[in-house]
């Protein structure tokens, strides 16, 4: 019975933690990032859990991870830490948004997120896309936190938010 349970934990513990190549988990370069995965969770457009968000471990490109981390420490000093809210973004994800995008009848955060947009312009204007340049790993959504008071700084637009307000 030992054998089959330490055979299990090295079973689990390989695979857990087995990414691809030249990906790693933030915290494990740089623990000090807050994260906090939109998508998994319910506090995004689709008002639900996404699929293909197993935890709220934030998966990078090392580069980008380290690069992160670097910019951790400038904003660190200038009294700010890192918030993340996306970062990785498995395919089958961005295939969630698709199949949520052609539920016409699901509009539970229009009012939130896209109060001014039809659900069906979402990809025409290039809110959501077919092909999300997440799935690289060098993409993130980011915010800042004044680390004295704990309060977002105001970006203008809440994360998600699809409107003329968050284009440049």
């Amino acid at each position: 019975m030992k054998i089959f349970i330490i055979t299990l934990l090295i079973f689990f513990l390989f695979f857990n933690n087995n990414l691809e190549d030249g990906f790693v988990y933030l915290k494990d370069i740089d623990d000090s990032i807050i994260v906090d995965l939109k998508y998994y969770s319910n506090e995004n457009f689709t008002g639900q859990y996404v699929e293909g968000y197993l935890s709220n471990n934030a998966i990078l490109t090392k580069e980008s991870a380290l690069a992160l981390s670097d910019a951790q420490d400038d904003f660190n000093k200038l009294g700010y830490s890192l918030i993340l809210y996306d970062a990785y973004r498995p395919q089958r994800a961005v295939d969630f948004f698709v199949q949520w995008s052609n539920n016409f009848y699901d509009t539970i955060n229009k009012r939130i997120y896209y109060p001014n947009i039809k659900k069906s312009e979402l990809f025409e204007f290039g809110y959501i896309a077919y092909k999300s340049g997440h799935s690289r790993g060098s993409t993130v959504d980011v915010s800042l936190i004044e680390i004295s008071t704990n309060k977002l700084l105001d970006m203008g637009t809440i994360f998600d938010y699809f409107g003329i307000e968050c284009t440049f």
